[in-house]
């Protein structure tokens, strides 16, 4: 049993890393004058891998809890904190998907 609180924090840790790089992506492909479909998919990649990343994170966190009867309440709190990273996510990011990348 891991008793330790990183896995709770590994959803939004990944979270803020996705936010710092899809803002570099950003402001690379602005600064360098990457034409507007290839920013736009270096934008939508960095989205969705994301989005793979904290899902893979969550299938993983939901075997390990079902291994364990009942489920210990530090793991309930680490999938739900995981899920809510994903929710986040999905909606932080989500103007990359359609707002203007370089104003």
């Amino acid at each position: 049993m891991n008793r330790t609180l990183w896995p709770l924090l590994a959803g939004y840790g990944i979270w803020a890393v996705a936010f710092v790089v899809i803002y570099a992506v950003q402001a690379l492909g602005c600064a360098w004058t990457w034409p507007p479909t290839e920013h736009r998919l270096a934008l939508l990649a960095t989205y969705l891998g994301t989005l793979v990343i904290l899902a893979l994170l969550l299938v993983k966190q939901v075997r390990d809890a079902r291994r364990q009867e009942p489920i210990p309440r530090l793991q309930r709190a680490t999938i739900i904190a995981t899920a809510s990273a994903i929710a986040a996510s999905a909606i932080t990011f989500a103007p990359t998907l359609f707002a203007s990348a370089c104003i």
